[in-house]
């Protein structure tokens, strides 16, 4: 591996088996990955990992990701970090800005492409 920073990306799904599949999909590029199951103490979780790109599932248990994205995208702290929402729901009239949006079931390849080259432009 060469001496490039090591990529962060943080997963806030409440399916475990997103986590796995996420996980699987990465773990050869060498990023480093952390997830949340849930959207408690969801900024504390990211202040702490300092990750470069969030995925973020628009249903989280009772907490919706749309508020997630808006929270975060109003913070000063977390305003600059990329933003891929992953949902299974129709995509209109979202309510919040995230950096891109992947539908669910998503294609491997295209989450991988939108990843890197998010990832490249910070």
């Amino acid at each position: 591996m060469s001496n490039m920073l090591v990529k962060k990306i943080f997963i806030v799904d409440d399916d475990e088996n997103i986590h796995d599949i996420i996980n699987l999909i990465f773990e050869e590029e060498h990023y480093l990955i952390k997830g949340a199951l849930s959207a408690d103490d969801l900024e504390e979780a990211i202040a702490d990992f300092l990750p470069d790109i969030i995925l973020l599932d628009i249903c989280i248990g009772k907490h919706d990701g749309r508020d997630i994205c808006n929270k975060l995208k109003h913070n000063p702290k977390t305003a600059h970090l990329p933003i891929i929402l992953l949902s299974a729901l129709n995509m209109d009239n979202l309510g919040c800005s995230p950096t891109a949006i992947i539908e669910k079931p998503f294609d491997i390849m295209d989450l991988q492409q939108k990843v890197k080259t998010l990832l490249d432009k910070n």
